[in-house]
């Protein structure tokens, strides 16, 4: 899973999305169906396209990603940081000193100040073994 959001359907209300990965070069969103995934229309070749044409595709249904926090790259720790996308916090929040190596960015990374919605859909989908 690379990353999730959430939209509000007028009749079903909020539902979650989960962008993964398929392939090296697809990136498809499947929207949470209560213990199953139904694939959507919505896919890309990159992680970071299939986020924009998501906001295009959802924007009448306020499309909004989860607060995973901020990404930092190491050594040269950038002062702002990213945005951190869901399995970038996992890879983070999961190692004993909170660095991981990102091999997309080829750099040591760590994030910081992940939403405790975040950090909870993640122990639920671990639990669940939905990850």
């Amino acid at each position: 899973m690379i990353h999730v959001a959430q939209i509000t359907l007028e009749t079903k209300g909020p539902r979650l999305l989960f962008l993964r990965k398929e392939d090296p070069v697809r990136f498809t969103w499947y929207e949470d169906l209560v213990q199953e995934e139904k694939e959507t229309e919505v896919f890309s070749t990159t992680a970071l396209e299939a986020i924009r044409l998501a906001y295009l595709y959802w924007k009448n249904y306020s499309f909004k990603t989860l607060n995973c926090g901020f990404r930092y790259t190491l050594p040269e720790r950038d002062e702002h940081g990213n945005n951190a996308l869901f399995h970038q916090m996992i890879a983070s929040y999961s190692s004993m000193n909170g660095i991981y190596f990102d091999e997309d960015l080829g750099h040591n990374c760590f994030v910081n100040f992940a939403s405790d919605e975040a950090k909870n859909l993640w122990k639920n989908l671990q639990s669940q073994k939905r990850l």
